[in-house]
């Protein structure tokens, strides 16, 4: 599950648009036990693409996933 942070960074977006877009009911998402908005990736996924780097890797041309240092685990 995505926080609103976690999910702003996996889609390039601002923490402002995700929210939003909850509010709007493009992207179901449910507040925990701590007041925290929790995300489903794949219903996150589903309205905005996973962000991509522009960069390719080595010889096979496959584009990488773009890392955000917000979704490191720690």
């Amino acid at each position: 599950m995505y926080t609103i942070a976690t999910a702003a960074a996996a889609v390039g977006r601002n923490k402002t648009a995700i929210l939003r877009a909850i509010k709007a009911g493009k992207i179901s998402a449910a507040k925990d036990e701590n007041g925290e908005w929790q995300i489903d990736p794949a219903d996150l996924h589903r309205i905005y693409p996973l962000l991509r780097s522009a960069s390719m890797r080595g010889n096979d041309m496959q584009p990488h996933l773009y890392q955000s240092p917000l979704l490191t685990p720690v």
